[in-house]
């Protein structure tokens, strides 16, 4: 059998080469345009960090962050009524005799809880809410619409708090101590007490994974205020015994004002003049909230973020407002600059809200604005949580998406 030998034409190759080359031009087309765009977002991403006034811009008109009260949902509040509002997960919540109303980012309300509270004392983390009557004995846990436990406790609740696994602490005056905190697991058992004779407490807070109650305490009877920090290990506690595994004896006259755990078990504590952490016993100072500067806000309810806020004078009657933020795992120092003074602050994971009357600003813990809402009138209160934010006034609640 004879074999078949095919030859190819020269015209043949030369429209195999011209596919070829068009394919190639193609894939070059493609290479350009992906190089070219890669370049325009490089440009345009320095020029939005380095030029203010492109930023503006690209927030205003590009990016759709600025908002106004014209195109927001809105929950309308008895302002004759005893209202208080409570973010909790992702519903803006509305207390008012004894229930508990949810509404969600759309302003429609989704469920209720029926507690006896008038005058709440709370804290919210993550599904959990711990709400008590302040200064009276009534206590609850819930989580989403269900009431986890509930409980009457011996004494008045001046503080309670509750970590990311439900564990919760109480303080508790009006004993014959001067201070009395209970802690409490998951399931609302009792752990254990631990009685202040001499000294107040400020507050109280179960680390992260359950280990360890850091406490805050006071002690005014000397000349001088003399505050302390000190450790219980949960697992080593007992109804008799209840020493701590860590005692920090602050400088004389800083006043501690509240405390924060954060991962890792690192605590961190605000006083009056500065911002601490304690991690692996050791006491680390972050900030100083007293320097030769004008400081109106410091705090750390952020997620692995203290802050401070410098007003500084642009004019005789006119200032401007510098975030100065310090991440305690990256130990990275970031900064914001506000366009004014700044009248209030509500903090919610890595989201920070700055009140200026009738703008708020909200910015995320890398220093980038997220949102920027202006109103008509004069803005009450500021409260966030999982999503949205709440602009409180005397009649109304107005409610922005994040």
């Amino acid at each position: 059998m004879k074999k078949v030998v095919e030859f190819k034409q020269p015209q043949d190759k030369k429209i195999e080469e011209n596919k070829k080359k068009k394919i190639d031009k193609k894939k070059l087309i493609i290479i350009i345009a992906i190089a070219i765009f890669i370049l325009t977002f490089i440009i345009i991403a320095a020029l939005y960090a380095a030029n203010k006034n492109f930023r503006n811009f690209m927030d205003k008109h590009i990016l759709r962050k600025d908002i106004t009260n014209e195109n927001v949902a809105v929950i309308d509040i008895d302002y004759d009524s005893n209202t208080n509002i409570i973010p909790y997960g992702r519903y803006i919540c509305i207390l008012a005799e004894n229930n508990l109303e949810q509404y969600n980012s759309s302003g429609k309300k989704e469920q209720e809880v029926k507690i006896e509270i008038n005058n709440p004392v709370y804290d919210v983390n993550g599904r959990y809410l711990v709400i008590g009557e302040k200064d009276s004995q009534k206590l609850y846990l819930i989580s989403g619409t269900h009431i986890i436990w509930e409980k009457k406790v011996d004494g008045n609740l001046s503080k309670v708090t509750v970590n990311r696994s439900g564990y919760v602490t109480t303080i508790i005056s009006g004993t014959s101590y001067k201070s009395v905190i209970v802690t409490y697991d998951d399931k609302g058992n009792e752990l254990f007490k631990s009685y202040l004779s001499n000294t107040t407490a400020v507050d109280a807070r179960i680390s992260q994974d359950n280990n360890y109650l850091g406490y805050a305490e006071i002690n005014t009877s000397g000349t001088v205020i003399q505050s302390n920090v000190k450790i219980i290990s949960i697992k080593e506690a007992t109804e008799k015994n209840t020493e701590p595994v860590f005692n920090y004896t602050a400088p004389q006259n800083s006043l501690i004002l509240r405390l924060k755990y954060q991962e890792k078990n690192r605590l961190v504590c605000v006083y009056d003049d500065s911002i601490h952490m304690i991690e692996s016993n050791v006491d680390v100072k972050l900030m100083d909230l007293q320097e030769d500067k004008k400081i109106t806000f410091g705090g750390a309810q952020l997620t692995n973020c203290v802050y401070r806020m410098v007003e500084e004078s642009t004019g005789p009657f006119t200032a401007n407002t510098n975030v100065e933020m310090y991440n305690i795992a990256t130990q990275k120092e970031t900064t914001y600059l506000v366009e004014g003074v700044v009248k209030s602050v509500a903090n919610y994971d890595n989201i920070m809200a700055m009140n200026l009357g009738s703008e708020v600003d909200f910015i995320n813990t890398n220093g980038w604005l997220m949102k920027r809402y202006t109103s008509r009138q004069e803005i009450r209160n500021i409260v966030i949580c999982d999503g949205i934010a709440g602009i409180i006034y005397r009649d109304k609640i107005e409610l922005i998406n994040l």
